[in-house]
């Protein structure tokens, strides 16, 4: 029996409420999906990133014997969330879940996805390891851990997304204008500037 996942969130639209929730209104409810220079760059920095990783034998310096995989497709029926990890390092004792990024700063919002991806690992029955980000400025490994509160912080999340989905309305502005600046929605705020 084929599940049908079209009405799941993606693990990315957790990322993209956190950062400005009106992201997620002008995709999710709206089917405007944008995109920007500078949006277009980290794309390409995850690519190529990628085609780098592929020819390295080890790149998770803490995992010694491993098969590396990439672009893993991980889904949660019970939280309905799909998403595609960047990469999962495969040992005989479980796996490393690992997500590339093209920034070396934390917006707030690394461990509520990687929180997530971890989820769905664990339910499609992966034994987790452990979970990094890689900084691809940086060119290293931040490890993440979990605490209680990122669980509340994804079901709040979760829940006022579905919410924002079924009730159509659009949410306030966020307080911090600068990352208006650079938002590919940002001439449909009409109320910010």
């Amino acid at each position: 029996m084929t599940i049908n996942t079209d009405h799941y969130l993606r693990v990315n639209e957790l990322k993209n409420y956190l950062y400005c929730p009106r992201t997620s209104y002008y995709s999710l409810c709206l089917s405007l999906e944008r995109e920007t220079d500078l949006s277009k760059a980290g794309h390409e920095a995850e690519l190529t990133t990628k085609r780098q990783m592929k020819r390295r034998k080890r790149a998770l310096h803490a995992v010694h014997e491993g098969d590396r995989v990439f672009d893993v497709a991980l889904v949660s029926h019970v939280y309905e969330i799909v998403g595609r990890l960047d990469e999962m390092v495969v040992t005989e004792k479980g796996v490393y879940l690992i997500d590339y990024k093209d920034t070396d700063k934390d917006h707030g919002y690394w461990h509520v996805q990687m929180y997530a991806y971890q989820l769905a690992a664990l339910e499609m029955g992966y034994n987790v390891l452990g979970c990094y980000v890689y900084s691809i400025p940086k060119k290293t490994y931040r490890a993440l851990t979990f605490k209680a509160q990122h669980h509340q912080t994804f079901l709040r999340i979760r829940q006022e997304l579905a919410r924002m989905i079924a009730d159509e309305r659009c949410p306030q502005p966020i307080d911090h204008i600068g990352k208006c600046r650079v938002c590919q929605y940002v001439r449909f705020c009409n109320d910010v500037f």
